[in-house]
């Protein structure tokens, strides 16, 4: 299994492909950092919990986006034949998709480590901010759920029918670009730039990093949904054109 990932890993990840859309999306952070967290977000400093959190938000539509142009290049009628030979290898088809799932996952991981390295450059250069502990808890309620939906639903979609993985793009746009209620809110902008005009200030100058119930239910949901998702896209079957 290490000759697959490690054949997988220089196909997908090391193409010119990716590497163009990893410039993009370093251009694309850097250009939110620079324009719209210098400001803060919801009147709070740029180096608050609540901007960070903004602008993971504010990044990962494209990290999405990226991972589900991957995903759709497994599922591509070209890729369908090359499997016939791959997968003819004495390894599993369950060990083998699960290889690409973690290829395909590990990229998503490098686009968001990118932004996270990039934020820390830009807080310490700017601000001489060197206190990061704070933005472990809005890093990850920011990615995990919203990594796991689009992962268990792009998996899904491309195990039943590919071409809807390319009908998410615009949904991935209208969820991460644009504003709407929580149960929509699957990268959590909304919340960010929202909750904490209602929240009182308090000696420091800031409001509190809260989390609301509602908020917190929408996280787990987007996790245990797309877990489910994931799991079904794993399981044998034969997948449709």
């Amino acid at each position: 299994m290490g000759k697959i990932f490690k054949y997988e890993l220089k196909r997908l990840l090391l193409s010119k492909l990716y590497i163009a859309l990893l410039i993009v999306n370093g251009i694309f952070a850097w250009y939110v950092l620079s324009a719209d967290i210098i400001m803060g977000v919801a009147f709070t400093a740029p180096f608050s919990m609540w901007s960070f959190g903004g602008f993971m938000a504010a990044v990962m539509p494209m990290g999405i986006l990226t991972m589900l142009f991957l995903m759709s290049f497994y599922y591509s009628t070209n890729e369908r034949l090359v499997e016939e030979l791959t997968t003819a290898t004495p390894a599993p088809k369950l060990k083998y998709m699960l290889v690409r799932n973690g290829v395909v996952a590990l990229g998503f991981l490098v686009i968001c480590l990118m932004a996270v390295a990039l934020s820390v450059y830009f807080y310490v250069s700017i601000f001489g901010f060197s206190n990061f502990a704070g933005f472990v808890l809005p890093g990850i309620i920011t990615v995990l759920p919203g990594f796991m939906f689009f992962m268990g639903f792009g998996a899904l979609a491309g195990r039943i029918r590919p071409g809807v993985l390319y009908a998410l793009i615009p949904a991935v746009f209208l969820v991460g670009f644009g504003a709407g209620p929580v149960f929509l809110d699957v990268f959590g902008g909304g919340y960010y730039g929202n909750a904490p005009l209602d929240l009182p200030v308090g000696i420091d100058g800031e409001p509190g990093f809260v989390l609301s119930l509602s908020f917190m239910l929408s996280r787990v949901f987007f996790l245990v949904a797309g877990g489910i998702m994931w799991f079904i896209s794993l399981r044998p079957g034969k997948q449709e054109v």
